[in-house]
């Protein structure tokens, strides 16, 4: 099939998809003049590709870039609740939610289905978020600990330690 790429230039192409792993693109598949038999690939932003493509608009209408983030009203072992939220059933399927702060801090879970305010999720949480937990719902979440996106969990005996040396050291 014939496509315009983003630069204006019409290819013959085996394939056009979209890629979970890349969220708002859309992957094309090309097979190289020269290297028969080999096929190589290329990601173009949806908006764009589909301005030049017109006729692929309605195939990528719900290929949409899925995030959300808020606060936690409650949640259980395997769900998390958001009362604010008005979702569309299983808008977030397949998508990681990440608990970005609060209780359970920097968990992550698949998600396997949700309603208008729960996302019910692949495995238990460790610690079970609550009202002072927020999330991140995203494909572009790995694994936030490796990343360095939170800090460590400081538990209030910790603190309580180090104010007694803190002021210690005051002191004398």
């Amino acid at each position: 099939m014939k496509i315009t790429d983003i630069n204006g230039n019409e290819r013959e192409c085996l394939k056009v998809t979209s890629d979970p792993a890349y969220p708002g693109f859309v992957k094309v598949d090309f097979m190289p003049r020269f290297r028969k038999g080999d096929i190589f690939s290329e990601w173009y932003p949806i908006d764009l590709f589909i301005a030049k493509n017109p006729a692929f608009k309605k195939a990528f209408a719900k290929t949409e870039v899925k995030e959300d983030l808020g606060v936690v009203s409650y949640a259980s072992s395997l769900t998390l609740v958001d009362r604010s939220k008005k979702w569309e059933a299983n808008i977030f399927k397949d998508i990681t939610v990440w608990i970005s702060r609060g209780k359970g801090e920097g968990q992550t879970r698949k998600i396997v289905s949700n309603s208008e305010d729960t996302i019910i999720i692949d495995k238990p949480w460790k610690v079970t978020p609550d009202k002072t937990s927020q999330y991140v719902i995203s494909n572009n979440v790995n694994d936030p600990q490796v990343l360095g996106n939170t800090l460590p969990e400081v538990k209030e005996e910790k603190r309580r330690k180090k104010k007694s040396l803190d002021l210690k050291i005051n002191i004398s």
